[in-house]
C-alpha cells in the first residue's frame, strides 16, 4: 500500500515540474526562463532611476495612467489579442472593449487578452465565454 502511495506522489512531483518547466522556460530548459509576467510597482508618484531602468528592461514603459496621473510601468502581454474565453486563458485579463455591439452582460461572446497590464479603461471581462457587466475603472 506504501508503495502504490509513493509511486502516485513520485507521478504528482514529476507532473508538476512538468508543468513548472512548460510555464517558466520558453526553449524546453527547466529553470532557462523568468516568470512570464511580474508586475513592476513604483514606491511613489514618480518612477526612480533605477525603477525605469528595471520597467524598461522588462520590456515595459513608464508612464502617467489611472486618474491620480502617477507614473506606472506599462507592461505588454505576449498575449494580447488572443482570443480567449475566460482569465485563465491569459495572462491578464480576457475582456471585451466597449463599443456599440456590446452584448449584455452573461450573452455567449469570445473577448481577447488585454493588451497590457493597466488596469484602467472601461471594458468588460468573459468568464466561462459569457460577458460580465461593464466597468470603466480610474
Amino acid at each position: 500500500m506504501i508503495r502504490i502511495i509513493s509511486i502516485i506522489l513520485a507521478g504528482a512531483v514529476v507532473s508538476g515540474c512538468a508543468y513548472l518547466q512548460d510555464v517558466y522556460s520558453s526553449d524546453g530548459v527547466y529553470g532557462s526562463g523568468a516568470d512570464p509576467y511580474e508586475k513592476i510597482q513604483f514606491a511613489g508618484e514618480k518612477a526612480t532611476g533605477a525603477e525605469r531602468a528595471a520597467c524598461e528592461s522588462a520590456g515595459g514603459r513608464v508612464a502617467r495612467d489611472g486618474m491620480r496621473g502617477w507614473e506606472q510601468c506599462i507592461q505588454p502581454f505576449e498575449d494580447a489579442g488572443k482570443a480567449c474565453a475566460d482569465n485563465a486563458d491569459c495572462i491578464g485579463q480576457c475582456r471585451l472593449s466597449l463599443g456599440d455591439d456590446m452584448p449584455e452582460a452573461g450573452k455567449p461572446v469570445t473577448g481577447k487578452c488585454q493588451a497590457t497590464d493597466s488596469p484602467f479603461g472601461c471594458y468588460a471581462t468573459v468568464e466561462n465565454g459569457r460577458a460580465t457587466p461593464a466597468l470603466c475603472v480610474d
